[in-house]
Protein backbone atom coordinates (compact mmCIF):
# COMPACT_ATOMS: atom_id res chain seq x y z
CA UNK A 1 0.00 0.00 0.00
CA UNK A 2 2.85 2.41 0.85
CA UNK A 3 4.52 1.75 -2.48
CA UNK A 4 1.25 2.18 -4.43
CA UNK A 5 0.85 5.54 -2.68
CA UNK A 6 4.42 6.40 -3.70
CA UNK A 7 5.34 6.95 -0.04
CA UNK A 8 8.88 7.98 0.83
CA UNK A 9 8.97 5.92 4.05
CA UNK A 10 7.15 3.01 5.66
CA UNK A 11 6.66 3.15 9.44
CA UNK A 12 4.69 0.42 11.19
CA UNK A 13 3.63 1.27 14.77
CA UNK A 14 3.06 -1.54 17.28
CA UNK A 15 2.92 -2.04 21.03
CA UNK A 16 4.79 -4.88 22.66
CA UNK A 17 3.90 -7.50 25.28
CA UNK A 18 5.95 -9.86 27.43
CA UNK A 19 5.26 -12.32 30.24
CA UNK A 20 4.11 -10.34 33.32
CA UNK A 21 7.04 -11.43 35.48
CA UNK A 22 9.61 -10.25 32.92
CA UNK A 23 9.31 -6.57 33.84
CA UNK A 24 9.99 -5.70 30.18
CA UNK A 25 9.46 -2.06 29.32
CA UNK A 26 10.70 0.53 26.87
CA UNK A 27 10.95 1.40 23.21
CA UNK A 28 12.58 -0.58 20.42
CA UNK A 29 12.75 0.08 16.70
CA UNK A 30 13.31 -2.68 14.16
CA UNK A 31 14.61 -2.63 10.62
CA UNK A 32 15.23 -5.49 8.22
CA UNK A 33 18.23 -7.72 8.92
CA UNK A 34 20.88 -7.45 6.19
CA UNK A 35 21.24 -10.43 3.85
CA UNK A 36 23.43 -13.07 5.46
CA UNK A 37 23.10 -11.61 8.96
CA UNK A 38 21.13 -13.06 11.83
CA UNK A 39 18.13 -11.28 13.27
CA UNK A 40 18.08 -9.82 16.76
CA UNK A 41 15.09 -11.99 17.56
CA UNK A 42 16.22 -15.33 16.07
CA UNK A 43 17.57 -16.57 19.44
CA UNK A 44 20.62 -18.21 17.90
CA UNK A 45 18.60 -20.09 15.30
CA UNK A 46 19.87 -20.10 11.74
CA UNK A 47 16.77 -18.68 10.09
CA UNK A 48 16.34 -17.49 6.54
CA UNK A 49 19.22 -15.12 5.73
CA UNK A 50 18.66 -14.58 2.01
CA UNK A 51 18.46 -11.16 0.39
CA UNK A 52 14.97 -9.69 0.33
CA UNK A 53 13.53 -6.72 -1.60
CA UNK A 54 13.73 -4.55 1.54
CA UNK A 55 17.49 -5.11 1.70
CA UNK A 56 17.86 -2.66 -1.19
CA UNK A 57 17.41 0.05 1.45
CA UNK A 58 19.69 -1.38 4.18
CA UNK A 59 21.73 1.82 4.78
CA UNK A 60 18.59 3.99 4.86
CA UNK A 61 16.66 1.47 6.99
CA UNK A 62 19.28 1.52 9.76
CA UNK A 63 19.63 5.31 9.60
CA UNK A 64 15.85 5.76 9.87
CA UNK A 65 15.70 3.25 12.75
CA UNK A 66 18.53 5.02 14.61
CA UNK A 67 16.98 8.49 14.18
CA UNK A 68 13.57 7.20 15.27
CA UNK A 69 14.87 5.32 18.33
CA UNK A 70 16.81 8.36 19.51
CA UNK A 71 13.83 10.67 19.04
CA UNK A 72 11.34 8.38 20.80
CA UNK A 73 13.59 7.70 23.78
CA UNK A 74 14.57 11.36 24.21
CA UNK A 75 11.07 12.84 23.88
CA UNK A 76 9.24 10.15 25.87
CA UNK A 77 11.89 9.51 28.52
CA UNK A 78 11.37 5.79 27.90
CA UNK A 79 13.79 2.96 28.50
CA UNK A 80 16.03 2.47 25.46
CA UNK A 81 15.79 -1.15 24.30
CA UNK A 82 17.79 -0.28 21.20
CA UNK A 83 17.61 -0.63 17.46
CA UNK A 84 17.03 -4.24 16.46
CA UNK A 85 17.00 -6.31 13.29
CA UNK A 86 14.30 -8.74 12.14
CA UNK A 87 12.89 -10.35 9.04
CA UNK A 88 9.24 -9.73 9.83
CA UNK A 89 6.87 -9.82 6.87
CA UNK A 90 6.07 -6.11 7.12
CA UNK A 91 9.78 -5.25 6.64
CA UNK A 92 10.65 -7.76 3.91
CA UNK A 93 9.09 -6.33 0.79
CA UNK A 94 9.02 -2.52 0.92
CA UNK A 95 11.65 -1.07 -1.38
CA UNK A 96 11.47 2.25 0.48
CA UNK A 97 13.17 2.85 3.86
CA UNK A 98 11.12 0.88 6.40
CA UNK A 99 10.96 0.42 10.16
CA UNK A 100 8.73 -1.13 12.79
CA UNK A 101 8.31 0.73 16.09
CA UNK A 102 7.47 -1.11 19.31
CA UNK A 103 6.17 1.90 21.24
CA UNK A 104 6.02 0.38 24.72
CA UNK A 105 4.86 -2.74 26.56
CA UNK A 106 1.14 -3.18 27.06
CA UNK A 107 1.97 -5.95 29.55
CA UNK A 108 3.66 -3.47 31.91
CA UNK A 109 0.97 -1.62 33.93
CA UNK A 110 2.75 1.75 34.00
CA UNK A 111 3.41 1.73 30.27
CA UNK A 112 -0.13 0.56 29.54
CA UNK A 113 -1.52 3.58 31.41
CA UNK A 114 0.69 5.84 29.27
CA UNK A 115 -0.29 4.08 26.04
CA UNK A 116 -3.97 4.67 26.89
CA UNK A 117 -3.32 8.38 27.48
CA UNK A 118 -4.15 10.83 24.69
CA UNK A 119 -1.31 13.14 25.77
CA UNK A 120 1.24 10.31 25.62
CA UNK A 121 0.10 9.28 22.15
CA UNK A 122 0.36 12.92 21.03
CA UNK A 123 3.92 13.06 22.41
CA UNK A 124 4.70 9.81 20.65
CA UNK A 125 3.34 11.17 17.36
CA UNK A 126 5.51 14.27 17.81
CA UNK A 127 8.55 12.07 18.49
CA UNK A 128 7.86 10.11 15.31
CA UNK A 129 7.66 13.35 13.32
CA UNK A 130 10.93 14.53 14.87
CA UNK A 131 12.54 11.17 14.06
CA UNK A 132 11.54 11.56 10.42
CA UNK A 133 12.90 15.12 10.38
CA UNK A 134 16.20 13.96 11.92
CA UNK A 135 16.42 11.24 9.25
CA UNK A 136 15.79 13.82 6.51
CA UNK A 137 18.50 16.12 7.91
CA UNK A 138 20.98 13.22 8.11
CA UNK A 139 20.32 12.37 4.44
CA UNK A 140 21.06 15.89 3.20
CA UNK A 141 24.46 16.35 1.55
Amino acid sequence: MAQRAKADLFISLHFNAAPPASGARGIEVYCLSPAGASSTNDRGENGDRRALPGNLQDPRNILLAYCMQKSLVNRLGAEDRGVRRARWAVLRTPTIPSILIEGGFMSEPGEMRKICSDSFRQQQAQAILEGIQAYQRARQP
